[in-house]
């Protein structure tokens, strides 16, 4: 919206200009007319979406998304405890760099930098999901994502288990994740294998920082 707003702004001063420079009357109007009609069909968009009605489908999905706010704090596999996540349709899949095989169900959140972030939870294996963050232009198109829980077998030469993540965000997309290991003899305490830090940067990609120790 701040990008059109400015746009129409840029048509107004120019139209202004022809006018101001002698141009002829109807080159101003037309300038004029033009940003009438950005303005009108701005808002017959604007309303349509009020109304719920959509020439896009794909668009109109990600509008039933629930949101989320933050911080959030790891809830495991239990992905449903976060907040009230959607089933995403096939059609949709290729959105999040999925096939239509997959499935996926999806929780919006607070945006970054004006940028729309998705929640998304990959249910095919029901008792290890996954659960991925995405970052999205505004075609609804990735354009970074990163992994914030998933579970993963792990033989090693004199143990077997199994590694798994957990996951702390705070309200300014501050993203820390933490990677366990945790042996098969439960008496075991899990162990921490590594430990790292992301921020969303204003292109919207998940950079990794450095974590201050304290």
């Amino acid at each position: 919206m701040r990008y059109r707003s400015f746009f129409i702004g840029t048509l107004v001063v120019t139209a202004l200009a022809v006018a101001a420079c002698g141009g002829k009357k109807k080159d101003a109007a037309y300038y004029m007319e033009m940003v009438d009609s950005i303005r009108k069909a701005e808002q017959v968009k604007q309303l349509h979406k009020q109304a719920g009605i959509y020439s896009d489908p794909v668009e109109a999905w990600f509008d039933t998304l629930s949101l989320r706010t933050l911080p959030l704090q790891s809830a495991g596999a239990e992905y449903w405890e976060i907040g009230h996540f959607v089933a995403v349709p096939m059609s949709v899949n290729e959105h999040f760099g999925c096939n239509v095989s997959r499935k996926l169900r999806a929780l919006a959140m607070p945006s970054a930098y004006r940028k729309e972030v998705v929640l998304v939870a990959d249910i095919t294996d029901s008792i290890a999901p996954r659960l991925v963050l995405y970052v999205m232009d505004k075609r609804h198109q990735p354009i970074d994502h990163l992994t914030l829980y998933e579970k993963k077998s792990e033989d090693r030469s004199d143990d077997f288990g199994e590694t798994f993540m957990e996951y702390f965000i705070t309200s300014t997309y501050e993203i820390t994740l933490l990677r366990y290991y945790q042996s098969h003899r439960a008496e075991q305490k899990p162990e921490l294998l590594e430990s790292r830090r992301y921020l969303i940067t204003k292109e919207g990609r998940f950079e990794e920082t450095i974590i201050e120790i304290e």
